[in-house]
């Protein structure tokens, strides 16, 4: 490595950013500023405030809920479906139902038969039929408070 001769700045490679000298016009301007932001550092940040972002989330819950939306939540810590006697409520809430809508499996031997993919393409359809039906927020408000231990969960 060379060195830069007395008074002459080093030969700049080429590509590489031209080097920014720094000249302190005023000390007493300097000073004041960095005391001024020292002081600021000082006293700390001033305290969070609560932020409108859950009562964006709610709107959401409340008008464009989509079923990609109802399926995330459902997805979520590798979620299947709800525990049995709850999702049989939420099953008995949509409305219109019948043959034609696969039925949640309610026994415990049938639990224990249905695969957990197959759980959760049923309650896929039941979440879909509840779009059709009009009802998709009221669901979809209903699986985000279901606490984590109500959930059926992957390899359970």
């Amino acid at each position: 490595m060379s060195k830069a001769k007395a008074g002459h700045a080093p030969a700049a490679l080429p590509g590489a950013q031209a080097e920014v000298e720094v000249v302190e016009k005023s000390s007493d301007t300097s000073w004041a500023m960095f005391q001024a932001l020292q002081g600021q550092s000082e006293r700390g940040f001033v305290r969070t405030r609560p932020t409108k972002l859950a009562a964006v989330a709610e709107a959401k819950a409340q008008e464009d809920v989509t079923v990609d939306d109802v399926l995330v939540e459902i997805r979520r810590n590798n979620r299947v479906c709800p525990l049995p006697a709850i999702w049989q409520r939420l099953y008995a809430y949509l409305p219109n139902t019948g043959p034609h809508l696969a039925k949640v499996p309610a026994s415990p031997a049938e639990w224990e038969q249905v695969p957990s993919l197959e759980k959760r393409a049923r309650l896929r359809e039941h979440v879909e039929w509840a779009a059709a039906q009009g009802v998709l927020p009221q669901v979809y408000q209903a699986l985000r408070k279901l606490p984590e231990e109500r959930w059926h969960h992957m390899g359970e």
